[in-house]
């Protein structure tokens, strides 16, 4: 006999059950089920188990939720929530798992020092209006940059204490920023702007524009000479030079805004889009792939992997905040992870630089991550490696706290190998 399933029950399930997005991207349920855009989502760096997704309620001066998850984003959590205007999280960064700083709308800078539960706001520029703060990112605990829609781009070289604007500032009209290195940074925004730092983001040039009108919404650099910026209508830009020439290209069959870009290694990199949509290529940008399937109704907004693999993308959709997650992802890299466990590290103990040995295949995205005893991320150190067989690096751990650190080896975001080191301080 057929019965007929109560509409609430068809509700629940919904909020309860994640749902096929078709191909390799499952969507997973939120607990706010309507009029929520989460326009960031970071797991905080080295471990694939907590993450946090922002957003706001509205697209303008909205009150502000964030999420959290515990479980390698199989399910979320509403952590903090505001019902004051303007409080509405429009970009997220975590120093480690419980520290972490919250842009918003109305261009506060929020720091919590206990995993999102709490939360400190301040103005961080008591002069001018900065507009929403549409981006921030770290290098390491100390220095770090934010990007704001009214007055550019602040530095901070004490861990956020404190926030100083750039002397030489793009000023409005950038949208996303990223590290290259610990001294390179790039920007992107109207006009297919891009503006580039060598000195830690105290200092902006120009390096390319493109149409009038037309903005470019996402960037990612795997080192100081390769990244790509994404735009609209499928457009996108890539360098390897660092920025002296710019390279177009266009994703077939893409007609939206292409808000988010993730390179993992010189042939893959994803593009998350609105309408929703997530691209793939393996060979560089010479093909791409649709790896979600085709959805009209959503937004996407940020995307990123975890160390183990995994890919997430938050945006908004008809049932409310939206997060996508990947099956974790394999580069056919064979055995030869395996030959990297045998990386080396000196001296030992260590006071200040430590050595680093280690093989690498020539243009793969490798990183090191060095951890405290209590898990959190004290220095990360990404490598792109020219040409393939022996390669060292150094890590500055000066200042570090005496103690016993980890140190590991992360080749195309996943955790392959970790020494333990003693640092001894000076």
């Amino acid at each position: 006999m057929n019965e007929r399933i109560p509409l609430s029950f068809l509700w629940m399930s919904m909020l309860v059950a994640p749902s096929v997005m078709g191909q390799n991207w499952t969507s997973i349920p939120t607990p706010v089920p309507t009029n929520l855009i989460l326009f960031d989502l970071v797991f905080p760096a080295g471990q694939n188990d907590i993450g946090y997704a922002g957003g706001s309620h509205v697209t303008y001066n909205g009150d502000g939720t964030i999420l959290k998850s515990v479980d390698q984003g199989a399910t979320w959590n509403v952590v903090w929530s505001s019902t004051v205007n303007g409080t509405g999280i429009t970009s997220l960064y975590f120093l480690d798992m419980v520290t972490g700083f919250a842009g918003t709308q109305g261009g506060a800078l929020m720091k919590t020092l206990d995993g999102g539960v709490n939360w400190t706001s301040t103005d961080f520029d008591l002069v001018n209006d900065q507009g929403e703060v549409s981006d921030i990112d770290f290098y390491g605990t100390d220095n770090g940059v934010l990007l704001t829609s009214y007055n550019g781009i602040y530095r901070t070289t004490d861990g956020g204490d404190s926030w100083t604007a750039a002397t030489t500032n793009p000023g409005m009209g950038q949208l996303a920023l990223c590290y290259a290195d610990a001294n390179t940074l790039f920007a992107c925004g109207n006009d297919q702007s891009i503006f580039k730092s060598v000195d830690g983001g105290a200092t902006w040039v120009a390096v390319y524009q493109g149409s009038f009108q037309t903005v470019s919404l996402g960037i990612d650099f795997l080192d100081a000479n390769n990244g790509m910026v994404t735009s609209e209508e499928g457009q996108y830009f890539k360098t390897s030079d660092g920025g002296a020439n710019w390279t177009p290209g266009t994703i077939p069959n893409q007609f939206g805004l292409m808000r988010g870009v993730v390179m993992l290694d010189m042939d893959n990199t994803f593009v998350c889009t609105t309408p929703g949509q997530v691209f793939r290529t393996v060979d560089g940008g010479a093909n791409w792939t649709d790896d979600s399937g085709v959805d009209p109704t959503p937004s996407y907004y940020h995307i990123l992997f975890t160390p183990n693999g995994t890919g997430f993308v938050s945006g908004s959709g008809p049932m409310g905040g939206t997060i996508l997650k990947r099956t974790p992802i394999s580069l056919g890299t064979g055995g030869s992870d395996q030959a990297r466990l045998a990386f080396n590290t000196y001296p030992n103990p260590v006071s200040n630089s430590l050595s680093v040995a280690f093989t690498a295949a020539p243009g793969e995205r490798m990183e090191f991550a060095v951890v405290n005893s209590v898990g959190n991320v004290m220095l990360t150190q990404r490598i792109l490696p020219n040409t393939g067989g022996m390669a060292t690096a150094e890590l500055d751990l000066a200042g570090f706290a005496p103690g016993i650190y980890a140190v590991n080896l992360i080749v195309r975001g996943a955790v392959i190998g970790s020494k333990n080191v003693t640092v001894i301080g000076r």
